[in-house]
């Protein structure tokens, strides 16, 4: 097992970016460690330089974001490449790579190599299942984008801290303290970029980017939609982010049809054959702080 530090960083980063969509989110998150995010990340590859798997996890078990816990440090998340299932399957085993008496969620397994995290968690006798199966949905050439020409009436800004507690309400895996930490802890460290109505100072449609740099928790109040927001800014946020060499992509759920079609209407791009996936290890332990 090998830590990279700040010159393999870079070279990493390198690498992976030949390898999307596989390497998407790991990319994602070196990327934003390379440029100086705050983060609480360590990268781990199971050899250098010509590694066949990287793994990014939180290094301590209790993260605190201004004293207080965010979802990310509530349990351990990893996100993972692998090249195949063999080399996931032996580097899982390495002594101190996985916590095998804590719950963790492996979070985008490439679907090709999912035996092999099921095949670890037999071997281990360790409770299992598959959170989610997610399309990854890519786009590199703002020249795709329909940006909109009209916005009168309209104000496209970024959220301020402000906004947490309503972005959080509406969330899917949001509505407590924890939940409430991460998103404060996106609007204040990555873009993100809202609809507030001339006049207004609530947002009624909104867009993130998680610490992986992927597009996250669109959303706009249901009274507001069918109106195009949600299109406006994703293309305003792609466009931005394409100039400043950000990556973009997200991910949507299988069944998510509508944001399917949404993000394919602005020619986003997904591979048929690729899938990521959400696995659970063990049975996740609410603590009390």
């Amino acid at each position: 097992m090998i830590i990279l530090g700040t010159e393999e960083l870079k070279q990493a980063e390198s690498v992976l970016k030949q390898s999307f969509p596989e390497s998407i989110k790991v990319y994602g998150c070196i990327f934003n460690i390379n440029r100086g995010k705050p983060h609480n990340l360590e990268v781990i590859a199971d050899q250098w330089p010509d590694f066949t798997v990287i793994i990014i996890y939180i290094y301590i078990c209790i993260f605190f974001y201004q004293g207080t816990k965010d979802r990310e440090g509530d349990f351990n998340i990893y996100s993972i490449y692998s090249t195949s299932k063999d080399s996931l399957k032996n580097f899982l085993n390495t002594p101190g790579v996985i916590n095998k008496d804590a719950f963790t969620l492996l979070a985008g397994v490439d679907i090709r190599h999912l035996e092999a995290v099921q095949e670890f968690a037999d071997q281990h006798g360790l409770p299992w299942k598959v959170q989610g199966v997610m399309k990854v949905l890519l786009l590199q050439d703002e020249g795709q984008l329909q940006l909109k020409e009209s916005s009168a009436g309209l104000r496209f800004v970024p959220l301020s801290a402000a906004h947490a507690h309503l972005v959080n309400s509406t969330w899917k895996y949001g509505g407590d303290r924890n939940s409430y930490n991460s998103v404060l802890n996106y609007i204040s460290h990555n873009p993100s970029l809202c609809v507030i109505e001339e006049g207004g100072t609530e947002p009624i449609s909104w867009l993130l980017v998680y610490q992986h740099a992927a597009l996250g928790l669109l959303y706009t109040l249901p009274q507001h939609r069918q109106k195009g927001y949600a299109k406006a800014l994703v293309s305003m946020m792609a466009k931005n982010l394409l100039e400043r060499g950000h990556p973009v992509y997200c991910f949507v759920e299988e069944e998510n049809d509508s944001s399917y079609k949404l993000f394919t209407s602005l020619l986003f791009q997904s591979s048929p054959d690729y899938r990521a996936v959400w696995f659970e290890l063990n049975k996740r332990q609410y603590m009390q702080i």
